[in-house]
């Protein structure tokens, strides 16, 4: 059996949340929650960005009350900062809890930036990874509109 610290230290969301990796990618940090932006981007909603907690939870219902509060307390600043960031004319937020095919188990608020005509279906066939300079340049873009709203 895996230990915990095995599990966490194999979690590519616990590394960037402790720090340990991709610390440029992520647009925005409190003590307990952080924001990157997804690794796969649908086309046509670029910004597609990823509110987690520091903490390596797995399961929505496992999440502390004061935590679970924090989440979406960014995630609201999230969805207000991708019509800045962006121009989104709104977005769509999702959070999935041990779906068939998820990869990492980790607690994970998705953000999507909505536009006019955007085709937007779920799950979407096309997504696609994105590349890291594509990853950043959506990471900074983010990270000065959750500036300019705090």
């Amino acid at each position: 059996m895996t230990s915990e610290v095995s599990r966490v230290s194999e979690c590519a969301f616990c590394r960037i949340g402790q720090g340990e990796i991709d610390e440029d990618l992520v647009a925005f940090r409190s003590e307990n929650v952080f924001v990157v932006p997804a690794l796969k981007q649908r086309q046509n909603n670029p910004g597609h960005a990823l509110v987690l907690p520091v903490s390596h939870v797995t399961d929505l219902h496992e999440v502390p009350t004061d935590l679970l509060h924090e989440i979406f307390e960014v995630t609201v600043k999230v969805t207000c900062a991708v019509k800045d960031a962006f121009g989104a004319v709104g977005s769509t937020v999702t959070q999935n809890n041990h779906i068939p095919g998820q990869v990492l188990h980790h607690v994970h608020v998705h953000v999507v930036p909505r536009f006019e005509d955007d085709g937007f279906r779920m799950p979407e066939t096309a997504l696609c990874e994105a590349p890291r300079g594509g990853r950043l340049a959506l990471a900074a873009a983010l990270r000065k509109a959750l500036r300019l709203g705090a």
